[in-house]
């Protein structure tokens, strides 16, 4: 059991982020109260009216700061109330509603606040509902975007990770055609330098190999489908290489993926959205985990949405926050050797 505990946040009330958080302390065959130390950050009522509906059996303990006792009774699942409270009167599972927003908002940057204060050793989130925050007027596009708004950081980079495969994304939620512009040298030559440091003091591989897509199909193919791969990947894949020998890019993303590729790198850094996650769930779906790099803190999540079309029904899989967790123990104690 890891000595400082982990500070998991409520993530939407109405979706599954309870519900799987919930189960997983209180199924005997998972049981993760006997792995880790664990403190849930948010409204007190919603876990109680969800281990109601769900008929779980969970002994609730509720703390207004953290504490020596937080997290080391297996039995009791300890959450420290946020002030705000999902408005109990819009409350129903699957209907997301921006009545919820301020608890889920104060759920991260309570969790983010601790981290940064050394009062827990990481972070874990399960999902939000992006379009209830938006619609309570909170600015930031996602989770990702207000963690480092509120750390202070310019370039958070978002790692998909599941089954021994590991995926960068030097472009995230943004369209297709937008791509191409999108990338800059500077930019790629940024998110290529985290992940290679990342891999070192997160995953404590000391001469991590890394591997880069191009864009085009195949690689561009000398220039016949596309000039991105001899104008802007290629020369940062050159300079970088200098300095992280390992370093290979631009490669055709159609063979980067099969089980005999996947056996000569530690991460991809892949051009865009559908690049990366399509061979990363089809491997590990269910069991993959998204985890930001260029934090100071450890943030690990869960690589699902708050599925609210489930949401209530006890059928939502627990594999992904479970795989979040073993990840944000493991990313904690690295970091702690390397200090």
């Amino acid at each position: 059991m890891n000595r400082l505990p982990l500070a998991v946040t409520m993530g939407d009330p109405v979706g599954v982020g309870p519900e799987i958080v919930l189960r997983a302390f209180a199924d005997a065959s998972m049981r993760v109260g006997d792995r880790y130390r664990l403190l849930h950050v948010g409204d007190p009522a919603v876990y109680a009216r969800t281990a109601e509906h769900l008929g779980l059996s969970v002994g609730l303990r509720v703390f207004d700061a953290v504490t020596p006792e937080v997290g080391t009774d297996p039995d009791r699942f300890d959450i420290l109330a946020t002030r705000h409270r999902a408005d109990a009167a819009v409350f129903a599972f699957g209907q997301p509603h921006p009545g919820h927003a301020a608890a889920v908002v104060e759920s991260i940057e309570t969790a983010c606040r601790l981290a940064v204060g050394g009062e827990v050793a990481a972070m874990v989130t399960p999902p939000i509902h992006k379009g209830s925050i938006h619609a309570a007027g909170f600015d930031f596009p996602g989770h990702t975007e207000l963690l480092a708004r509120l750390l202070g950081v310019d370039l958070p980079v978002m790692m998909l990770a599941g089954c021994g495969l590991r995926v960068v994304l030097a472009t995230i939620h943004q369209s297709l055609a937008s791509v191409p512009a999108s990338l800059t040298r500077e930019g790629l030559r940024r998110i290529i330098r985290i992940t290679l440091e990342s891999l070192r003091r997160d995953f404590a591989l000391q001469e991590p190999r890394v591997v880069v897509t191009g864009l085009n199909p195949h690689a561009g193919e000398d220039g016949a489908f596309g000039d991105e791969e001899l104008t802007l990947i290629a020369p940062v894949c050159r300079e970088l290489a200098q300095e992280f020998p390992s370093l290979r890019g631009p490669l055709p993303a159609d063979t980067l993926f099969h089980a005999r590729a996947r056996e000569g790198y530690d991460a991809v850094v892949c051009m865009y959205h559908d690049q990366a996650l399509i061979p990363l769930k089809m491997l590990a779906f269910g069991n993959a985990i998204n985890v930001t790099l260029n934090l100071p803190i450890v943030r690990t999540s869960v690589d699902h949405g708050t599925a609210h079309n489930i949401a209530g029904q006890g059928i939502a899989d627990p594999g992904s926050y479970l795989a979040a967790l073993s990840a944000a123990v493991e990313m904690a104690a690295n970091r702690q050797r390397e200090r």
